[in-house]
């Protein structure tokens, strides 16, 4: 009898559980500055924290959730107002690229897992320049 009744109970339970799951999921949306350029950048963020992205390398700058299955475009996720890079020149940090106010249509959306979406800003020694 008391299998009986776990068995029923299972379901109801088991509903339960995946209503918590559900608020804490979502589809992550990232947004990376892949460094094209010969020289090592250097991202601060409004908090101050700074980020290093050698030449040649990626770095992820930040990411948010969407309960649904889209990606949030950069100046919809409200991580970042600007973009500002900065290069380290005689232990100084000089701005060598600004993106005031982020511009959506210099990012690159890719897709590298289902429903999991990826902005990347690709700086390159023409744009330092």
């Amino acid at each position: 009898m008391k299998k009986v009744f776990l068995l029923m109970l299972f379901p109801f339970l088991t509903s339960f559980q995946c209503e918590d799951d559900f608020e804490n999921a979502g589809f992550e949306t990232s947004y990376k500055i892949q460094n094209n350029s010969n020289v090592d950048l250097f991202y601060i963020d409004d908090s101050n924290q700074i980020s290093q992205i050698p030449k040649q390398s990626s770095s992820i700058i930040g990411s948010t959730l969407n309960n649904e299955t889209i990606a949030v475009m950069p100046t919809a996720s409200l991580l970042f107002e600007t973009i500002k890079l900065y290069a380290s020149e005689n232990g100084d940090y000089v701005l060598r690229y600004q993106q005031t106010p982020v511009d959506d249509e210099l990012w690159v959306l890719s897709e590298p897992l289902e429903n999991v979406f990826e902005y990347t800003l690709i700086i390159t020694d023409q744009l330092l320049d």
